[in-house]
């Protein structure tokens, strides 16, 4: 009996040594911080747990794009492009600054096709999208990094030849694009652990990106902001892998989500391939949207649910689509007269929400008259 279980003992030492060799050593936090969808919640009285590494080094902003934004923020949302462990530090060293300076900072990392999660019904002020160029070093944490981050600012709002675009007000900022250069390795006789040395290049990068885009002091929280509350909450737009919603926005005539599908073929579960934009309209035909004729490069769709009209339109970019779904103010002159109301009462947020509303270029003639009636 012994003897017969010896030859089993001895392939089952010969697998385990074989597996040692060729299993991948990874140490731990090697793959990044871990960072969840949703709203960065961090203590207050602690908010930076995990200490940044010294490093030596130095990371430089490059700019594109006019001016700076005003780094005025109530809301920012923070979305991954890729599934990078230097995407994922940047983003969580945004999080961290955006919420130290009193900003919310919703956090949309690049989630497995098995695992989408829905928006979370917030305007936004301004969308940030990060994506990591290119990463060398990175596998060994003694090592020199050299890395290049790419990031997007841009306020969430309809595109400038959407069918419905003159109904929201100028824009508060222009997009700026800019890629971060990185280079760092440990300072000298350190010998930090992955988490630390995450920590300090996306603190790094994301200080930098902070300090090119935003002025001194970086972003705050405005003390008179001409920011639009409606009666109800923001509705979810129609949820499908395919389609990624890159945020919402929310003005005094109209709100909605701007997304897109990347790619231009998918697989069905049958292993047919299928245009990218296929699951989308079949879900609109299961809620209830009706076609309607198209404008321009827009495909157009409309529907009435849960008393509220709501349109769709969906425009073919070349390498995917751009998506955006909207709905109106049902009662545009009622809000005018409330704000006129307030202004006159000397509230000044009234104010500044009624010069925000003079740069809407469709507004009404009605409401534009009323507005021209009173000292801007």
């Amino acid at each position: 009996m012994g003897r017969s279980l010896l030859p089993l003992l001895l392939v089952a030492v010969i697998v385990a040594v074989g597996l040692a060799a060729i299993w991948p050593r990874v140490e731990r936090g090697q793959g990044g911080p871990a960072v969840y969808p949703g709203i960065l919640r961090l203590p207050a009285k602690d908010p930076i747990r995990t200490a940044a590494a010294p490093l030596s080094g130095s990371t430089v902003a490059e700019v594109q794009g006019a001016g700076r934004d005003d780094g005025q923020w109530r809301v920012v949302l923070l979305l991954g492009e890729d599934r990078e462990p230097l995407t994922r530090a940047v983003m969580l060293a945004l999080g961290e600054a955006l919420f130290q300076a009193g900003v919310v900072a919703v956090l949309d990392p690049l989630l497995p096709a098995s695992e989408p999660a829905p928006p979370l019904a917030l305007p936004a002020d301004r969308v940030v999208r990060i994506a990591t160029l290119a990463a060398r070093g990175t596998e060994d944490r003694r090592a020199a990094w050299s890395a290049s981050v790419r990031l997007a600012l841009s306020e969430p709002r309809l595109p400038d030849d959407h069918p419905l675009a003159a109904q929201q007000p100028a824009p508060l900022a222009s997009p700026l694009l800019v890629r971060v250069q990185h280079e760092g390795g440990p300072a000298a006789g350190s010998d930090p652990p992955w988490p630390e040395r995450w920590a300090a290049a996306g603190r790094a990068i994301a200080a930098a990106f902070l300090a090119a885009t935003t002025p001194p002091g970086g972003p705050r929280v405005p003390e008179l902001h001409p920011g639009v509350a409606w009666e109800t909450p923001l509705p979810l737009p129609p949820l499908t892998p395919e389609v990624r919603w890159h945020g919402a926005f929310q003005h005094a005539l109209i709100r909605g989500w701007v997304g897109r599908i990347a790619g231009r073929r998918v697989l069905t579960r049958e292993g047919r391939e299928e245009s990218a934009d296929a699951p989308f309209i079949r879900l609109l035909a299961r809620g209830a949207w009706q076609a309607l004729p198209a404008e321009g490069a827009w495909r157009l769709w409309e529907r009435l649910h849960d008393g509220q009209r709501q349109w769709c339109a969906l425009r073919d970019d070349g390498d995917g689509w751009t998506v955006t779904v909207w709905h109106l103010h049902p009662d545009p002159q009622r809000r005018l007269e409330q704000w006129l109301a307030e202004a006159q009462a000397g509230d000044r947020a009234a104010r500044a929400r009624l010069e925000r509303l003079r740069s809407v270029p469709g507004l009404p003639e009605d409401l534009r008259a009323r507005l021209a009636a009173i000292a801007p």
